[in-house]
């Protein structure tokens, strides 16, 4: 979407409007400082244009009922796209934050069943079609604003930035998704590394949302994490930072290195998938969390078996935190994925790991498994308020903010599985 360049006072004008959801002149004069001819001018102005719409009156206590204004379809929407291993989130937010809608497509096949590395085409082909039918409602044609796409990759700097033309160059899921785009979206696509975007949505809207760092690690299939700093992303000389993945291991005298991803094997939550499936073959489906939730049941039955393969994994948790905490010295380290969910071994964990450093404070994940696609949008949101407001794109916080907990539409009046 690229629309015609904003006078200074529509932009001061639209960008209030945005942060406060929905507004009035008055408000708008208090709010700016400009004179009441300026504002009005300028609301008469993005009025006409589409920029905000009426939406009822204010009547106060005291003083004249006023009308109300709120963003308007040309404002238009924010993609955000999670392209994971074994599923595709895709979630479009308006720039004010009130109106988002999401859907996720998932690999057919139990919940349980065998890990993998890439989608499938049949997947990606669903997941395409479902973006092209977003994009092609008459309603918001041609008003996507940013699309930040988030892989599970390391992403350079010179890979943070791709053209949906140039998707004859990509490979997989993102070309076929680049393609999908191009038809009707020729601005540039963020990419971004997946943990990175789950640090990005727990720092703004999660449990981190009251403190300055923190360190967001990811336990699934691969193991990572996104650390954030004063409010910045770190992302390191190659875009490799925080891939705990390829940390040597293990270190002790005389053993050898076992292969280039041992620590992942280690961390990995498919680790205790894996122990439990083993001891119960009738849970060959069971996910993460079940798998947590049956072992927490046996510990609570006595099972000395149980309590020694989750004493064992909290512990080589709790010593990943530590080391997060000895590098980097974050405020926080969020425990994400599905392990993060179970309060019980989040707590197990933060004892585990205090002993070792006396400044690591541990928590669960607060926005949860859509913390990824999250992520992409609330980056998508601060690059689009920037590009359309420019100076004026203070009011980014506050559309971020209502993304919290906010109820979000089906994609298209049917859910995808």
């Amino acid at each position: 979407m690229r629309s015609v360049e904003l006078p200074p006072t529509q932009r001061h004008v639209l960008s209030h409007t945005l942060g406060h959801g929905s507004t009035t002149r008055p408000r708008l004069l208090t709010a700016t400082g400009l004179s009441k001819p300026s504002v009005n001018d300028a609301v008469g102005s993005l009025e006409k244009a589409g920029y905000v719409r009426r939406n009822g009156r204010h009547v106060p206590v005291t003083g004249k009922p006023a009308v109300l204004f709120e963003a308007g379809g040309e404002v238009g929407w924010v993609l955000g796209i999670d392209l994971g291993s074994s599923h595709v989130d895709l979630m479009a937010v308006d720039l004010a934050g009130a109106e988002s809608t999401h859907v996720s497509v998932a690999e057919p096949g139990p919940a349980g069943a065998a890990r993998r590395r890439e989608l499938s085409p049949a997947t990606v082909e669903r997941a395409a079609g479902l973006l092209a039918e977003w994009c092609e409602r008459p309603d918001r044609r041609g008003r996507l604003r940013s699309v930040t796409i988030a892989v599970p990759q390391i992403i350079d700097a010179g890979r943070r930035q791709v053209s949906p033309a140039d998707a004859g160059r990509e490979q997989g899921a993102l070309a076929a998704l680049l393609g999908t785009l191009a038809a009707h979206y020729d601005g540039p696509v963020r990419l971004e590394n997946n943990v990175n975007c789950s640090a990005v949505a727990e720092m703004r809207i999660g449990a981190g949302a009251e403190v300055p760092s923190l360190a967001y690690l990811q336990l699934g299939v691969g193991v990572g994490a996104g650390i954030i700093t004063e409010g910045r992303l770190v992302r390191g000389a190659h875009g490799a930072a925080g891939e705990l993945s390829r940390l040597p291991f293990p270190w002790a005298e005389g053993a050898g290195q076992v292969s280039r991803h041992a620590m992942e094997e280690r961390l990995a939550a498919s680790r205790l998938v894996d122990s439990y499936r083993s001891r119960a073959g009738s849970a060959a489906d069971a996910t993460v969390g079940e798998v947590v939730k049956a072992i927490l049941a046996d510990v609570a039955a006595g099972s000395a078996e149980a309590k020694a393969v989750l004493d064992e994994y909290v512990r080589d948790v709790a010593r990943a935190c530590v080391a997060l905490a000895a590098v980097v010295d974050p405020d926080l380290v969020v425990i994400g994925g599905e392990i993060g969910d179970a309060p019980e071994v989040v707590t197990a964990v933060q004892a585990a790991a205090r002993p070792l450093h006396e400044f690591v404070a541990v928590s669960g994940s607060v926005v949860g498994a859509l913390a990824t696609v999250l992520g992409a949008v609330i980056l998508g949101l601060e690059e689009a308020h920037a590009e359309l407001l420019g100076e004026y794109a203070v009011h980014a916080g506050p559309a971020i903010d209502r993304l919290r907990g906010r109820p979000r539409q089906p994609w298209s009046g049917q859910h995808a599985g």
